[in-house]
């Protein structure tokens, strides 16, 4: 059975995709991938740039996950502060360890939108990229005090981040709705559905083999290798990347219940009147802000806007979630009512229980790493290449993450259930404080 794609304005204005087909026969490859998204297919294009076999697979069409739903924000700042993450990673492996974690993921992270930037360019992939820059600014006083320690944590440890006056922000962003912000110069933004189908071309031209449409059921060991098995075929390989991130099923027992699948809804404005565009996003940076439920936006090479917060409602937003993004633009731009919708789509962002990365290896020879909280454009652009390295032979010791045991979250069956209860609670809380800006 084919899965449809949205209906988004990534869907509907992306660039055609390379021609794929479905698994059939019994194939045998070097490395199999499962999940054919930004992560998977960068670990194919690197796996087969050095002369690896590999073949991925998808349930889907290439990006019809978190890949082709996204917002195309391309930003080089995690979640965390530098010091918070060294402070967790302490707990678990010791200062000198943490401290040597902390650096290398610190400047991989940093340097991620400069990577996804330098990819495109060098297979001339056509996504509308644009390196801009992304604003993030305060909603009211009361995110402040954890705002300023995420800026000055990044700022020590050389991030091209510089902070924003309330005044810079309106006039950059166009909204007169929010306070002091920052601007990290090295981020821009993709069209997303665009940038995969041009990953999923240079890793065939590179020689890796990409299936659609084909759901692997069963993950089974044979002697050294691995076979996956699909209705209609199977895969037997030495070494398996699990790419699937908020979209893992149970193939590897434990793995979904590593992340929760948070519901990210967008809408695509109209093309902007003149009036409008000269006065959102003028110099075309990304945004977003410090909300509980966010609020995130960019322009397109298009001239739309293209809104996102949080939604409630999987793959086909609801009443309530149309709704939360039609108040959203309104909170944000009070001075164009007008503003109408074309598009309007929903997807998953994978979020840990860290707020951090992970990648896993739950069995030898099977590499996962998921968890990008997010920052999935650039962070699981990074993240291919890095389980390419792992799978490669790479010591774990020297990988930018430490490869951690699989931790479900706890009362995992009830976290949708929960986030449905507290998306209206934290949108009363962050309209609240935004009144005491």
């Amino acid at each position: 059975m084919k899965l449809p794609l949205p209906d988004s304005l990534w869907a509907a204005t992306a660039n055609p995709c390379p021609e794929t087909q479905q698994l059939t026969g019994d194939l045998t490859a070097d490395v199999a991938i499962v999940g054919a998204g930004f992560t998977g297919l960068r670990a194919a294009l690197e796996l087969s740039q050095q002369g690896v076999n590999v073949i991925v697979v998808d349930a889907g069409q290439v990006g019809w996950g978190a890949s082709g739903r996204n917002g195309g924000q391309v930003n080089p700042i995690a979640h965390e502060a530098p010091e918070t993450i060294q402070k967790k990673w302490a707990k678990l492996y010791g200062e000198k360890q943490a401290t040597e974690y902390t650096e290398r993921f610190t400047n991989v992270y940093m340097g991620a939108a400069d990577e996804l930037f330098a990819l495109v360019k060098k297979h001339n992939i056509e996504c509308s990229a644009e390196q801009n820059g992304w604003i993030r600014s305060v909603h009211g006083s009361a995110a402040i005090p954890a705002f300023e320690t995420m800026l000055k944590g990044w700022q020590d440890a050389g991030a091209d981040i510089e902070a924003l006056d309330a005044a810079q922000v309106e006039k950059m962003s166009g909204s007169p709705s929010y306070g002091q912000g920052w601007i990290a110069k090295r981020a821009g933004s993709v069209q997303p559905m665009s940038y995969v189908r041009g990953l999923a071309g240079a890793a065939l031209e590179a020689g890796a083999t990409i299936y659609s449409d084909t759901r692997i059921e069963t993950l089974s060991q044979e002697s050294s290798q691995w076979k996956l098995t699909a209705a209609t075929g199977s895969i037997t390989a030495d070494k398996v990347l699990l790419c699937t991130n908020g979209y893992s099923d149970q193939l590897m027992p434990g793995l979904a219940e590593t992340v929760v699948p948070v519901i990210s809804i967008q809408a695509a404005t109209q093309v902007l009147t003149e009036a409008q565009s000269e006065a959102i996003l003028p110099q075309r940076q990304t945004f977003a802000d410090t909300r509980r439920v966010i609020f995130y936006f960019k322009k397109t090479a298009e001239n739309r806007l293209v809104f996102g917060s949080a939604g409630v409602a999987d793959e086909i937003p609801d009443a309530a979630d149309r709704a939360r993004i039609m108040k959203g633009l309104q909170t944000v731009y009070p001075q164009f009512p007008e503003l109408k919708v074309d598009y309007i789509w929903g997807g998953r962002i994978a979020v840990t229980q860290d707020h951090l990365p992970h990648i896993h290896q739950p069995a030898s020879g099977i590499y996962a790493g998921l968890g990008c909280n997010g920052r999935g454009v650039a962070m699981s652009t990074v993240m291919g290449r890095l389980l390419a390295e792992a799978v490669m032979g790479k010591a774990d010791s020297e990988l930018p993450l430490p490869v951690t045991a699989m931790k479900k979250y706890p009362f995992h069956r009830f976290h949708r259930t929960g986030i449905r209860l507290l998306v209206p609670i934290k949108e009363l809380q962050d309209g609240y404080e935004a009144r005491l800006r």
